[in-house]
């Protein structure tokens, strides 16, 4: 019960609602939000999409959230197919979920204000310097990511609305204090009495198996000697890896990519903006006078950033003096670039500028020449780039000559070999479920174990089994699925029959002392090992003893319950209860007890909201339909 209550403490949703929304959360919403071409979908959940970019997005939060959790080992766990798929599809479920908790907010008619949009931003970690909020870091953060302002600011907006639904349902848990006392007494509980054990193994020699029994234990267990189908498989393998190894940078191609490619080194010249935007809200007549007006003051000798502040509608940068950091062409609303990069020098103002977002006034504050960054400083960068190209290319022309000379001479992989020095590997038996890592990939098992590869033996298609691998498989040798004899497993069978039959003579001794305890009759078979005083968490003792404790109810005074149970190792055991010891209520543990309670309570609203949902939701998963490779 404590585990549960500090899992619920710990639960992902806890602080995916009750904390302001992160960075990764706010990435992992919908993409393609910038984006007018229509992207395929992932599923449909009551009509509306969950496009492929969005998608492709919250794998990726997860993965770099799984990466830097687990450390190397995520490389090792990422070349699992099944490991990706699972990931794949939990993500998928994820944002069913999270698409349906934005569809039950939206009919709640749930709104958030600009104010609670504006402190949301500011309080999102990955936007501060030093604790405080840095309007370059949020501007150059939102550009990298392929944000607008205004569109980052929907998005937040959309996920405050949710969470106001979801904190309006579970914030509507509560804990009593005399739930909180219960709940620490029944954990704190101390329980006293007695066991004995009676040992399997000393019931041995009163068993006599017959092959009647024998027989029948087989026939009833017969599935636990089941073979599966199994294959032996030969094949080759085209691995990115091996070629990256063999790959050799000359320094005169280094120099000849540097120059032919000067502009990806080179930095553009620079443009620092500020602007004073007046949305057009619902009388544009009256937001196009008003900034009209403002530019006349400005004409008249106004300072800007004073104007910015006191009048912008963008609630961020005019807090800044309307201030928008450093732009680059493309970055900004079509019209606004075209009056923006159209002034020439440092403190020119544009006029009125109409744009989708309202109308701006800008000013350019500051230009910085271009730059180029020296050869050395990127050589490295040359090397790395140059020698994924050739890998790449390598890959597929490797790929392409096994694939041509696998389907010539589709029965042998000797070509391979000679033509291209590819060894050829082959594996032990194996089966679908013990399969080697190389043939784990469901698309190679399918292969491996279909009927036409089975009887044909010849070369299949190449599989690709990850973005640096591809295979080309042929079975060898195939045994179908079978069941072992009895012949062969018939001591294994006679142990277990043994074993079991002396467990049942060791149980109806348990039953015969259980009733001796009941009736109060001397128990002389047994010997009682006293237990006084055992908690919950107490290791000294059988689990199993533990448990029985804990599971029977407190005896009344002057008399004891008793029960059998069965420990790990198969033996029997008879416990006896006689006295149960409250816990006692420790005030300093009192609020973080109701917390976790509580806590553990919310989670479980959560839970039951979001099967609601699902359950009255028509939730289409689109995810193998043609969006991604199987």
């Amino acid at each position: 019960m404590l585990d549960r209550i500090r899992e619920g403490s710990q639960s992902l949703w806890v602080k995916i609602f009750l904390v302001l929304i992160a960075l990764t959360f706010a990435l992992a919403g919908i993409g393609g939000y910038i984006a007018n071409q229509p992207e395929p979908a992932v599923a449909l959940v009551n009509g509306e999409e969950i496009t492929q970019v969005e998608f492709e997005r919250a794998v990726e939060n997860e993965r770099s959230r799984q990466k830097q959790q687990l450390g190397d080992f995520y490389d090792q766990l990422a070349r699992d197919p099944g490991y990706t798929q699972n990931l794949r599809a939990r993500v998928v479920n994820d944002l069913v979920n999270q698409k349906l908790l934005e569809q039950a907010a939206k009919a709640q008619g749930l709104r958030a204000s600009p104010a609670q949009v504006k402190a949301a931003i500011r309080d999102i970690s990955s936007f501060k310097v030093a604790g405080q909020f840095d309007n370059d870091l949020y501007q150059t953060t939102l550009r990298s990511l392929g944000y607008t302002p205004d569109g980052f600011a929907a998005l937040i907006r959309r996920d405050l609305v949710t969470q106001q639904f979801v904190q309006g349902l579970v914030d509507s848990e509560f804990v009593l204090p005399s739930e909180v006392d219960s709940t620490q007494r029944v954990l704190g509980q101390l329980r006293s009495g007695r066991f004995a054990e009676l040992t399997t193994a000393d019931y041995l020699d009163q068993v006599e198996v017959t092959d009647t029994a024998i027989e029948s234990w087989y026939n009833e267990n017969i599935e636990r000697f089941a073979i599966p189908e199994q294959v032996k498989v030969a094949y080759v393998l085209v691995d990115a890896g091996t070629i990256a190894e063999e790959i050799e940078v000359t320094e005169e191609e280094v120099q000849a990519f540097y120059e032919g490619n000067e502009r990806r080194y080179s930095e553009a010249p620079q443009y620092r903006f500020s602007h004073i935007l007046i949305e057009a809200g619902d009388d544009e007549a009256a937001a196009a006078a008003e900034a009209q007006a403002l530019l006349e003051e400005l004409q008249q000798g106004a300072d800007f950033a004073a104007l910015a502040e006191e009048h912008s509608d963008d609630i961020f940068s005019g807090e800044q003096g309307g201030d928008l950091d450093w732009i680059e062409p493309g970055t900004m609303d079509a019209d606004f670039e075209e009056a923006a990069f159209a002034l020439e020098s440092v403190g020119d103002i544009t006029g009125v500028v109409e744009t989708s977002f309202g109308y701006h006034i800008i000013k350019l504050t500051d230009k910085k020449p271009g730059s180029v960054t020296p050869l050395a400083e990127v050589r490295d960068e040359i090397v790395a780039h140059l020698r994924e190209e050739r890998v790449k290319q390598r890959y597929y022309e490797l790929q392409q000559d096994v694939t041509e000379l696998t389907f010539e001479i589709p029965d042998t992989f000797a070509p391979v070999t000679e033509d291209l020095g590819i060894e050829v590997q082959r594996t032990d038996w194996f089966s679908r479920e013990n399969a080697p890592a190389v043939m784990r990939s469901p698309a190679v098992l399918a292969e491996v174990f279909s009927a036409d590869l089975i009887a044909e033996q010849l070369n299949s298609d190449l599989i690709e089994i990850s973005d640096t691998e591809s295979v080309v498989v042929r079975v060898i040798d195939h045994k179908p699925a079978s069941t072992q004899p009895l012949s062969e497993v018939r001591e294994q069978v006679a142990e277990n029959v043994r074993r079991e039959e002396a467990q049942e003579l060791a149980l109806q001794a348990a039953d015969e002392v259980l009733t001796q305890v009941r009736t109060g009759e001397p128990v002389n078979s047994v010997e009682f090992t006293p237990v006084t005083e055992v908690s919950r968490q107490t290791t000294g003792l059988p689990r199993a003893v533990v448990q029985s404790l804990f599971s029977m109810a407190a005896p009344a005074e002057g008399s004891v319950n008793v029960d059998t149970a069965t420990t790990a190792s198969g033996n029997v055991v008879v416990v006896v209860l006689s006295s149960v010891s409250e816990g006692s209520v420790d005030p300093a543990r009192t609020t973080q007890l109701q917390e976790q309670l509580k806590n553990n309570y919310m989670q479980q609203m959560y839970q039951a909201v979001i099967e609601a949902l699902r359950s009255d939701a028509e939730i289409e998963i689109l995810l193998n339909s043609g969006n991604e490779e199987e």
